[in-house]
């Protein structure tokens, strides 16, 4: 399992307290068609674009981004690049975990094979991308965060995008994040990718992010606060994020995670 630090901008003072805010989104899909080219590019960016500035608008510290930021691995290496530049002009740390439309295997986008290695584009433009399978680590020390995520290498049944979350910190807020199914009953056993109501709650984290479902859907369970974000646009899609605000008091006595669903719109003048 892989850990690692980072720093960046210290999390907004309001008032006499401190809050962190987390821009979460999923199944972005770049590369999916969107329509008439006109004013979008072959491979339409207008979903970056938006929610860049969704992040602006709302003083995002993170943009969480819990899978599918790609539709498929055929990408030419240039539309990737040009995605992993835009990411990285947002104005907030930019963090990704794989889904099962960009899944991290060999023959995968993310993957080793010569025609798809990416690594050089992601880690040029300054965004983090958690790629172990086993789950990795990320330590925002100036926003008091820990950040757990699981790269998805397997869409299967067998896959359990919340196995090996490690022990809560003992202080500071905590997100894990994943992409796959919320088992709503048995009927769902079958499906890939599974996540049962006992693993969000066996988190213990203060958020959980998760990503597939394209439809803004609250899985919490407990005391533990999860959702499905709703995608940004395409269809279906209800063109949504989830604005997670983590709240504490200067004396550290009241804590508070508080999540509202903010609209994610394409930009007016397109993206070519």
């Amino acid at each position: 399992m892989k850990e690692w630090a980072e720093t960046g901008s210290s999390a907004t003072e309001r008032g006499s307290g401190r809050q962190l805010r987390v821009l979460h989104t999923s199944d972005v899909h770049i590369g999916h068609v969107r329509g008439p080219h006109g004013s979008h590019r072959d491979i339409c960016q207008c979903p970056i674009h938006a929610l860049a500035a969704t992040a602006v608008a709302h003083a995002a510290d993170i943009l969480l981004i819990a899978g599918d930021l790609f539709d498929h691995a055929r990408l030419k290496r240039s539309d990737v690049a040009h995605t992993m530049e835009l990411l990285g002009g947002v104005d907030a740390s930019v963090v990704i975990i794989p889904g099962n439309h960009d899944v991290h295997d060999e023959q995968s986008l993310w993957g080793t094979h010569a025609d798809h290695e990416h690594r050089l584009e992601v880690t040029g433009a300054g965004v983090i991308f958690l790629d172990d399978p086993e789950g990795a680590t990320l330590h925002f020390g100036e926003h008091d965060l820990t950040l757990w995520g699981r790269a998805m290498d397997l869409h299967h049944s067998e896959y359990r995008p919340l196995a090996g979350v490690p022990a809560r910190p003992d202080d500071g807020w905590f997100i894990a994040a994943g992409h796959g199914h919320f088992q709503r009953n048995a009927d769902d056993a079958h499906r890939s990718s599974p996540i049962a109501a006992e693993e969000i709650e066996a988190t213990g984290a203060d958020y959980v992010a998760l990503g597939h479902w394209h439809v803004t859907t609250d899985v919490s369970v407990g005391d533990v606060v999860a959702w499905y974000p709703g995608a940004p646009m395409g269809v279906p899609s209800n063109g949504t994020a989830s604005l997670v605000t983590f709240s504490q008091s200067a004396d550290g006595a009241d804590r508070s995670v508080a999540v509202s669903h903010v609209p994610v719109a394409a930009p007016l003048d397109g993206c070519a």
